[in-house]
């Protein structure tokens, strides 16, 4: 059995940029006319540019003519309490600190959404508390494969100007060492390079796809690639 899943990440929803609203819809129609249709979509984070209430509004109503169901997490660019206002539902079991990190349970792949937005920096953090709240979401089932989503790449990011994309490179060693301990974990993907750039982590394959809006990504593209919709699709093994 597979989960099919589709990763779109990076939208930097912008009343200054139209354009990447418009970037959204055409995904949302690309995604709703595939010839195999995903379960369920996945957005990794910096969902709004400026995290103001109206661009979680406009994002919301667009992804909302999905399909499938999705579900989102923050990324640096995002305001989680403004995030919250807009898309918390029954969708969300949220820890009482706040963070926007949870596990989807309905699926015969795990969902694990890890938080790893940093409140002093763009680059990323995983304090102990998260850590913990991880490693209780990884214990609530250890033989059902899981698939972990975090918004910054916790591996060096190879081919960019700055590779490591955590504050203190010591949360990616305590991550490693936590992830260690399980076998069932089938994969962790990531978004917030605007590239595409594959990486491991404690065995784990993992990757970091480019952003939905076109003015952003980086790399080598064309003009005429930045007007295409850009996701990524997953198909997750149920066995393990």
């Amino acid at each position: 059995m597979t989960l099919r899943i589709v990763q779109i990440s990076d939208t930097h929803i912008s009343a200054h940029e139209p354009q990447r609203l418009q970037d959204l819809k055409n995904a949302v129609t690309a995604i709703n006319a595939l010839s195999q249709p995903p379960e369920l979509v996945v957005h990794t984070g910096d969902i709004s540019h400026d995290g103001v209430p109206a661009e979680y509004q406009d994002a919301r109503e667009v992804l909302d003519q999905l399909n499938a169901p999705y579900f989102v997490m923050p990324g640096n660019r995002d305001n989680r309490a403004e995030l919250l206002k807009v898309f918390a539902d029954h969708r969300y079991q949220l820890p009482a600190q706040g963070w926007v990190q949870y596990s989807i349970e309905q699926y015969g792949v795990r969902l694990v959404m890890v938080d790893t937005v940093s409140d002093s920096s763009n680059k990323g953090q995983l304090c102990d508390g998260r850590l913990a709240n991880l490693e209780s979401l990884l214990e609530a089932d250890k033989q059902k494969p899981v698939a972990l989503f975090l918004h910054h790449p916790p591996y060096e990011a190879t081919g960019i100007p700055d590779p490591y994309q955590y504050e203190d490179w010591t949360d990616v060693e305590k991550l490693t060492s936590l992830l260690s301990r399980y076998s069932n974990i089938c994969g962790m993907y990531c978004g917030h390079v605007h590239r595409f750039i594959d990486g491991q982590i404690a065995g784990i394959q993992a990757s970091a796809m480019t952003c939905m809006a076109g003015d952003l990504r980086k790399g080598e593209v064309s003009d005429s690639h930045r007007s295409l919709p850009e996701f990524k699709e997953l198909a997750l093994s149920a066995k393990h």
